[in-house]
């Protein structure tokens, strides 16, 4: 494919500032280091949150996962900004995960308390007659 026909001629004024954006960019890629702080991170809310989330927010733990496992694809292909990116998402998400699970826990707390008091209020009034 040619992205210019013969004879066409390119206005380097036009040129020179689209070379400096792709030089700039390329070179802030470059530079970036590895986010390692940010990956070890999301490695550790994974794993604090597995065995809560497992049970009772298994979307959220498994959407988690699956971008920690995406950021230490990054990592080795040396995309370190999109490694922290997802990196960043994936803790997050395994907050969110215990959060959920943690909620859902607190939920059915609640729930026995409440069987508990109606069990003894019905006993009290059967005693009560």
């Amino acid at each position: 494919m040619k992205l210019l026909q013969e004879g066409t001629h390119v206005n380097r004024p036009t040129l020179t500032p689209f070379i400096s954006a792709v030089a700039l960019a390329l070179a802030a890629c470059a530079t970036t280091d590895p986010p390692e702080r940010e990956m070890g991170a999301a490695r550790a809310m994974v794993s604090q949150a597995r065995p809560v989330a497992d049970r009772d927010a298994p979307q959220e733990i498994a959407q988690a996962q699956q971008k920690l496992a995406r950021a230490e694809v990054a990592m080795q292909r040396g995309h370190y900004e999109h490694a922290r990116i997802l990196a960043e998402q994936a803790e997050a998400d395994a907050k969110l995960a215990w959060t959920v699970a943690e909620n859902v826990r607190v939920q059915r707390s609640a729930a026995q308390v409440q069987d508990g008091t109606r069990a003894l209020r019905e006993e009290m009034e059967r005693k009560g007659r």
